[in-house]
């Protein structure tokens, strides 16, 4: 989430000043200002959290603009807190979180250059922008957890604040915790024999120039979102795409066609348009294998062979997971996904979750493209929060409240200390 509200709250920024608003200060914190485009800009954002259309009454966008006022003035209370003490963050720590941003932009738009056109602003500004956000945002983390990473609850203050404030809690949907082997659908190997001769076809056509690569692309590509602009993808630096995708792409040379391509998105046959530094701008065509009723049946035959080796004892759910998963979080918790709420599930499970007798492995079960063997657990009920079954969610809820407490008193005591003027 604070990821998101980085990317939107910076995005506002730049479209901001490419309008060139007219600007001002709305309150003066210590030695910094906060201007009015900043608080338009937080108050932009908690509209589009509450889910507000733009007609908002004016009482409304009121009442979310002084909010965003406070959200701000506390923020500087705390970044001058910071330059008080000297507290600072690891150059370090703000690249590896710049580089993590700046990729998921030029995933988004396919690369600086066209987020920057999009925003009408010079593409460097995008990267200033993003590192000025991510040094505040680290900052004013680190000042909390230095504050506040002392408190703790005892078991009478969380039994104390279930007994205060239980009537107001949301009811809680069920919980399973359960292990699972997924295993994508298994095309046959004339199916894969095919689509690669269909490629190569393909790739033949566009160098003896029957057709263009970014025609053949619009015509021929499953990528919906690079096949309407030719294939292209932009200028991507390394760790954004697929393993054997990365390699393919940097081992060309410019204006090179790669040979097939194998993901587990399907086949592609890519093009090296521009090399700048450690990023290269690629195009590619994909060709997606569509799986039949053959195929499904193979590969439910094939999770059923497996679980009778389970039941037979010859092997475990576990190893089967590190044997076929590619996941490496789920290879090292061996399948299993812990308590989860099951509305964040297929809804097509839920009543395998809810009802298959615990430690039951079940049969092969098809849902969201795959296959799965499931074991539950353990099942909590949903309903009313209590403090036998929900005792972990409790604990946080009084945790956070405490903190909560802590901090308001905290800023409360800081705003009298420190110099703020509201105009």
């Amino acid at each position: 989430m604070r990821l998101l509200v980085l990317v939107f709250t910076t995005l506002l920024a730049l479209h901001a000043s490419a309008q060139q608003l007219i600007d001002g200060v709305a309150a003066i914190v210590g030695e910094k200002a906060i201007l009015y485009s900043e608080v338009d800009q937080v108050t932009q954002l908690f509209a589009m959290q509450a889910k507000l259309p733009s007609y908002s009454s004016p009482e409304v966008l009121q009442q979310l603009r002084a909010r965003a006022l406070e959200e701000l003035l506390n923020q500087q209370v705390l970044l001058e807190y910071a330059r008080q003490e000297t507290i600072e963050v690891e150059d370090r720590s703000v690249q590896m979180q710049l580089d993590q941003s700046l990729q998921n932009i030029e995933m988004q738009y396919g690369s600086l250059r066209k987020a920057a056109e999009a925003f009408g602003v010079d593409h460097y500004k995008i990267k200033s922008y993003y590192e000025d956000q991510i040094r505040t945002n680290l900052l004013v983390e680190q000042v909390k957890m230095e504050l506040f990473s002392d408190i703790k609850v005892s078991r009478r203050e969380v039994e104390d604040f279930y007994e205060t404030w239980q009537d107001s809690f949301p009811a809680k949907n069920p919980q399973v915790d359960f292990s699972i082997l997924s295993m994508t659908v298994e095309l046959g190997p004339d199916k894969l024999e095919q689509l690669k001769n269909q490629l190569l076809t393909i790739k033949n056509d566009i160098n003896s120039g029957e057709i263009l690569f970014e025609d053949a692309a619009k015509q021929y590509s499953k990528d919906p979102g690079s096949a309407a602009n030719g294939g292209n993808l932009g200028l991507v630096g390394r760790g954004v795409f697929v393993k054997p995708f990365e390699e393919a792409a940097f081992s060309l040379e410019v204006g090179e066609m790669s040979g097939i391509v194998e993901t587990q998105f399907g086949l592609h046959l890519l093009r090296l348009d521009e090399k700048q530094g450690e990023q290269v701008n690629i195009s590619h065509i994909l060709l997606m294998p569509v799986a039949d009723d053959s195929d499904r049946k193979f590969t439910s035959d094939k999770l059923a062979g497996i679980r009778d080796d389970i039941l037979a004892g010859k092997t475990t759910l576990g190893e089967q997971v590190e044997l076929y998963v590619t996941d490496e979080y789920m290879k090292s918790r061996k399948g299993q996904m812990g308590l989860t709420d099951i509305s964040l599930l297929p809804e097509d499970i839920h009543d395998l979750l809810l009802n298959i007798p615990l430690e039951n492995l079940s049969m092969p079960v098809y849902s969201s493209d795959q296959f799965h063997l499931i074991m539950v657990h353990r099942r909590i009920a949903g309903g009313k929060i209590n403090l036998s079954d929900h005792w972990p969610d409790v604990e946080t809820m009084s945790l956070e409240f405490k903190k909560r407490n802590r901090y308001q008193s905290w800023i409360d005591d800081q705003r009298d200390r420190i110099y703020i003027q509201i105009k």
